[in-house]
């Protein structure tokens, strides 16, 4: 698979690295010092305490996106603030087959295009403002993705893991259970407890319980 990174810190990283053990082709989109870290060494994985957890990934990072073409998957790992300006420039990536996949915390902007009752069709500006991500995501080729583990960027182009190893994914939009399949599989081969969901957005609903009650408390 030819698998993109928008998004290299701790999350999208660890992900990257994962993928790319798996022997997926796999690139990342980045900047500043995360670049050029990137350009330098690859990325590197550690463990809680510091030590290495695997060999430094080799990612192939640039600055465009023009410069990888279509993509089988993209995968979308950036701070909700962030999503808006990522999206603008991943055009280039997206073709009739690509898969795109959303590994963030809390609510994403396709959430009730599959609602019913009086959510049927909702759409928040919050969430999409201007409805940019729904016009440049088809949705019918949308992956969610609920992370149920903790990780850290002790510096660009370092990972830590500190615990948790599960991810959920499932579709935004109808069923895409055999199209997402060999996602799953080098999710799971790259050394994630990977599983695929009927119904991702029960899942998304849950990570976001655990997040309104914990870290009001952690704050």
């Amino acid at each position: 698979m030819n698998i993109t990174m928008i998004g290299v810190g701790a999350i999208g990283g660890l992900i990257g690295a994962r993928l790319a053990r798996s022997g997926a082709r796999v690139s990342a989109v980045a900047r500043g010092a995360t670049l050029v870290a990137l350009q330098a060494h690859g990325l590197r994985v550690e463990n809680a305490d510091g030590s290495a957890a695997m060999p430094d990934q080799p990612i192939h990072a640039v600055a465009d996106a023009g410069d990888l073409g279509n993509q089988d998957l993209v995968v979308l790992a950036v701070k909700a603030t962030q999503l808006a300006e990522a999206v603008a420039a991943i055009s280039p990536l997206i073709g009739p087959h690509t898969l795109v996949m959303s590994a963030m915390n809390g609510v994403p902007w396709w959430f009730f295009d599959q609602a019913e009752g009086p959510q049927a069709r909702l759409k928040l500006n919050s969430l999409d403002p201007h409805g940019v991500l729904a016009r440049a995501i088809p949705a019918g080729r949308t992956l969610g993705c609920v992370v149920h583990l903790s990780a850290a960027c002790p510096q660009p182009g370092t990972v830590r893991l500190n615990f948790g190893n599960r991810l959920i994914v499932g579709s935004a939009c109808g069923d895409l259970s055999e199209a997402a399949a060999p996602v799953v599989a080098a999710l799971t081969a790259g050394g994630f407890d990977a599983a695929w969901s009927s119904d991702i957005r029960r899942d998304i609903w849950y990570k976001l319980w655990g997040n309104m009650t914990i870290n009001p408390i952690s704050v």
